[in-house]
């Protein structure tokens, strides 16, 4: 989806350079860009993602140590399908 600035009246290009800017770091585009930059194998994928997991429940377990401090949920993990074996 291309990304479309228009000049409104009397912009300079200075200020068109800022709003792109601002719609760019909104929509997260240059941080896929970055993460997409060198090939990561999926295992590398899942302990980054499981790290981060840690991290959040790190952060929970001490937020609910202090009082008056609006709890955040972590992400949901989906778990996987259980396997099924089949019999002749």
């Amino acid at each position: 989806m291309p990304i479309i600035i228009k000049a409104r009246g009397d912009d300079h290009t200075g200020d068109l350079i800022k709003k792109f800017k601002k719609v760019i770091a909104a929509t997260n585009i240059i941080q896929v860009v970055k993460d997409r930059k060198y090939y990561q194998k999926p295992s590398e994928l899942r302990s980054v993602k499981m790290n981060e997991l840690r991290r959040m429940h790190k952060r929970m377990r001490s937020l609910k140590k202090q009082k008056n401090v609006v709890q955040q949920r972590p992400p949901v993990r989906k778990a996987r399908p259980e396997r099924r074996e089949y019999t002749d």
